[in-house]
């Protein structure tokens, strides 16, 4: 069994915050990091950390070859990421003095998964293999659709 995660890539930017910024107003943030994230690219290196053997399938954008070194520094197969003309997803994620988040999600190159890439992926993967899904792709339907046709347990 193959695992084949179809998954969102972003680079998450994360500003520590005394208070969410409101509508109108400037603030300084206290400190700024940046991460790589997604909810499949998470997905993907906890289930290698795990010891499963997974291939990861998604888009990254101009700015984002560094979520595929993170990938392969984590042992996910990477055969499937395509890089495209243009940004990648990225999140503007505020975090306050009391632990809460807000969050800003732009889809970048997650958004840019078509029908044609989901099919040249899909015809490496078999009945009884498993794929991984989030909502932070674009496709789904179509993804979904032709893993269930293909014999795959979906899980979402």
């Amino acid at each position: 069994m193959k695992i084949l995660n179809f998954g969102s890539l972003n680079i998450d930017m994360v500003y520590d915050v005394d208070n969410f910024v409101r509508p109108g107003e400037t603030i300084s943030s206290l400190k700024m990091e940046k991460f790589a994230g997604g909810k499949g690219l998470n997905q993907s290196i906890a289930l290698s950390k795990a010891g499963a053997d997974v291939y990861h399938a998604g888009m990254i954008g101009n700015d984002g070859e560094f979520l595929k070194k993170i990938l392969k520094e984590s042992n996910v197969d990477t055969t499937y990421l395509k890089s495209v003309d243009g940004p990648s997803g990225h999140a503007i994620i505020q975090v306050d003095k009391n632990g809460q988040n807000c969050i800003l999600l732009y889809s970048g190159s997650n958004s840019m998964i078509n029908e044609e890439f989901v099919d040249n992926v899909l015809e490496n993967f078999d009945k009884g293999d498993l794929i991984l899904l989030q909502n932070e792709i674009s496709c789904l339907a179509y993804i979904i659709d032709k893993a269930h046709e293909k014999g795959l347990t979906i899980a979402l």
